[in-house]
């Protein structure tokens, strides 16, 4: 294998490296933005915005908060057990 070939080859795995590694951010991205308590904070942030529905946007982010918090500590206990 020539140098050139070798430099041609790490320049391939850097790319699929790069490739991988953007596939992988994007489906963490897609996975919080599918995630309904995401979908509630942000309808919160939203309504925030705008001092008339802060009200409301401060119950769906308590809502939310809630709600992801009784997951979280369900998933917990399911480890432990």
């Amino acid at each position: 294998m020539t140098e050139l070939e070798a430099l041609r080859q790490k320049r391939d795995l850097i790319v699929l490296a790069a490739q991988l590694q953007r596939a992988t951010v994007l489906r963490r991205l897609d996975r919080l933005r599918g995630n309904p308590a995401r979908r509630v904070l942000d309808l919160a942030m939203l309504a925030a915005r705008r001092p008339a529905v802060m009200t409301l946007g401060t119950a769906a982010a308590r809502f939310a908060l809630r709600a992801w918090k009784r997951r979280r500590s369900g998933r917990l206990a399911s480890i432990h057990h």
